[in-house]
């Protein structure tokens, strides 16, 4: 049967009506690289090799799913357990907590941080999104720049920063390069973390960072970034720390 589109809104209609749900995550994320790597070619002069796209776009659509599986397992166990595992930094030290999560349905993400004191006083909360490919790895490694940068911004220059994302905080504290998106985004954050007193990046389970990941889900409803100081929490975290 010959098919005949008039535009490529009509060739996704057409790919989700005859696809399964699979199939059609993987379509997204092969046309996504595919325009990507046309971009790279027209405005910057890279040529990728096709081939490379099929491995690319398999990746994502890996990432896609374990961030949606994420979430369901988040909606499942909702129950506010980090204030109960959280524990303090060394004396005169500042702890940020740092969480993402991904809208996959209007492509964006959100971001939870966390500041606290070494005596557990919350000094700063911040709850911001954007628009962005639905990539569960893109959205944690911005979510710890945007940390840093918070601390920065509020003159904090010796910080402990903890995270659930293990593979971005294993990128983070290896010598190693990337030059992909997220790779340059790592980079940028050993960066900032070298021009700290002290900055020192670890690894938290899912239930003792259950605030901020509260922000990140909160902040999808929002359409302008919120930062609070010390004194004032956000009503979504308010029940979780009382």
């Amino acid at each position: 049967m010959k098919v005949g589109f008039k535009s490529f809104k009509e060739v996704v209609e057409h790919v989700i009506a005859i696809l399964s749900e699979e199939d059609v995550e993987l379509f997204a994320c092969t046309a996504y690289h595919v325009w990507r790597r046309r971009n790279a070619f027209l405005f910057e002069g890279k040529f990728e090799n096709p081939s490379r796209i099929a491995q690319a776009a398999l990746q994502s659509t890996k990432d896609f799913k374990e961030a949606n599986d994420r979430v369901k397992v988040d909606l499942i166990n909702e129950r506010p357990t980090g204030l109960t595992t959280w524990r303090p930094p060394p004396l005169n030290v500042y702890k940020a907590n740092w969480d993402a999560s991904v809208d996959r349905v209007h492509s964006r993400m959100g971001v939870g941080v966390v500041i606290r004191n070494w005596e557990g006083r919350i000094t700063a909360t911040l709850r911001s999104s954007r628009c962005i490919f639905p990539d569960a790895k893109l959205a944690e490694a911005m979510a710890a720049l945007r940390a840093i940068l918070l601390c920065k911004q509020i003159d904090i220059s010796r910080v402990l920063l903890e995270g659930d994302a293990l593979n971005v905080i294993k990128d983070i504290n290896s010598e190693a390069k990337d030059w992909s998106s997220v790779g340059l985004i790592i980079q940028d954050i050993k960066a900032e973390l070298q021009n700290l007193e002290y900055g020192l990046v670890v690894y938290i389970s899912r239930n003792s960072n259950c605030i901020v990941h509260c922000l990140a889900k909160d902040v999808l409803k929002l359409s302008q970034e919120s930062i609070t100081m010390e004194g004032i929490r956000p009503l979504c975290i308010q029940h979780m720390l009382n």
